[in-house]
């Protein structure tokens, strides 16, 4: 079939139309640049440009810890973490204002420990290779790092001063009828070394956990105050102890108090017993007992 002369001179600008109506991709510039980690909390995150299947890559002059990447992945095509370089391909692009926060940590000793990175897109240049410098030592990041310390002490300090949440046992406002988690104590009598492990309670606060324990130390033995507790979790792993505190400070012989060990987290398992192992400040006097809960 032969089309009339002006469909034949319409066709071509139906199909100009048809183009100039289609969206237009972003164009990129594909970049290799070099860059600096921040030594001090004043200055700017490291940000890395990304784009919709692309791979951006990081080196870094010191070793990463693959373990320790802290990234949304459900974000990314490809994330991956080698010796010295950071990968990573998103699947789509970040929007307008938008900042994906991630952090890789080092192996070695230097500081800063990690890098935190702000991932995010821009519409007219994305990163292909990176080389960031970590500028590891130097006085701003050393000074840097003894003010977290400093601040971190202080918070100590604080929570020595008030006792922290142990005092909150011993001032008696947390009581049996609160429902904590009642642990039964099974000693072992050979290394009980004059003191018995009577019963315990637990408390799992939303920070760190408490565990009460009643101890009695015998009659005709040598006064005892606690130096050392250390806890394995139902599961066998170490528990992180944060503080020991006891009521009276040492006991008398024949004399009962209540010791309360604050954990990072609860050592517990039900119908699970955790092993707990006291220690005076000599480390001669040495008590090994399970609890358990009822």
């Amino acid at each position: 079939m032969v089309l009339p002369t002006k469909w034949l001179l319409l066709a071509p600008l139906l199909v100009a139309s048809t183009v100039a109506a289609q969206p237009q991709l972003p164009v990129r510039q594909r970049q290799d640049r070099r860059a600096a980690l921040p030594t001090t909390p004043t200055e700017p995150m490291l940000e890395l440009y990304v784009a919709a299947n692309n791979l951006t890559m990081a080196a870094f002059n010191g070793p990463l810890d693959r373990d320790s990447l802290i990234v949304d992945r459900t974000r990314f095509k490809w994330v991956d973490v080698g010796d010295r370089i950071l990968a990573l391909e998103p699947f789509a692009d970040l929007g307008p204002g938008e900042r994906l926060i991630m952090q890789v940590g080092f192996k070695d000793r230097a500081l800063p420990a990690k890098a935190v990175i702000a991932v995010v897109s821009k519409a007219d240049v994305m990163d292909g290779k990176v080389e960031v410098d970590r500028r590891a030592n130097t006085p701003e990041a050393l000074l840097a790092a003894l003010s977290q310390k400093e601040a971190e002490l202080e918070g100590l300090k604080a929570r020595c001063a008030g006792n922290g949440p142990a005092g909150i046992v011993f001032s008696e406002w947390l009581t049996e009828k609160m429902h904590p988690v009642v642990l039964v104590a099974k000693a072992s009598a050979a290394e009980s070394s004059g003191l018995e492990a009577q019963r315990g309670v637990g408390y799992e606060g939303t920070s760190s956990t408490l565990v009460a324990i009643q101890l009695h130390n015998l009659p005709s033995q040598k006064p005892w105050a606690p130096g050392q507790a250390h806890l394995t979790s139902s599961r066998g792993a170490p528990v992180r102890v944060l503080s020991v505190q006891m009521r009276p400070e040492e006991l008398a012989p024949g004399e009962q108090g209540l010791l309360v060990v604050e954990t990072k987290e609860p050592p517990w398992i039900a119908s699970k017993p955790f092993s707990v192992e006291l220690m005076d400040a000599s480390g001669q006097r040495r008590l090994s007992f399970t609890l358990e809960t009822q």
